[in-house]
């Protein structure tokens, strides 16, 4: 909910400076807005592919694993099963695990990257935040010494 709070905020600015007159620092801005809005979808659709992609590795190894729980059971309850149809499904087994694996490892790396990115974006808004808290300060004070 903070990011849509940072793009009505900063919304309101633009419009703020619309009312001065300074129209080409609207359209830049809004244009910025648009663009940080756009690669912040793009990230988080890329994310979500992901989860999706691993979702579907995970229960295709699910299915591996019943199948060949299947093929155990049957071969210790003295049923003849084929060596072939175990090695199969061991080799599924392994192939779904190291996809799991790698879109895990794929989701970290993304995850961190847009933790890095929101961290830095909550960095400059806080520094921001402090600079006008210090330009009020200063003005409280020359209202005081008066």
């Amino acid at each position: 909910m903070k990011n849509l709070n940072d793009i009505f905020s900063g919304v309101d600015h633009v419009l703020n400076s619309a009312k001065h007159g300074n129209f080409e620092e609207v359209l830049t801005k809004t244009k910025n807005y648009a663009e940080q809005a756009t690669k912040r979808s793009a990230e988080r659709l890329e994310v979500s592919k992901k989860r999706i992609e691993l979702l579907d590795s995970k229960t295709k190894l699910n299915k591996a694993y019943e199948a060949f729980g299947k093929l155990q059971f049957d071969a210790y309850s003295g049923e003849e099963v084929d060596e072939e149809a175990i090695q199969a499904k061991i080799q599924e087994i392994q192939l779904h695990k190291s996809r799991a694996e790698i879109l895990e490892a794929e989701l970290s790396e993304l995850g961190d990257a847009l933790f890095e990115t929101f961290s830095k974006r909550e960095a400059r808004r806080d520094a921001r935040k402090n600079s006008e808290s210090a330009d009020i300060d200063v003005d409280a004070e020359v209202v005081d010494s008066k």
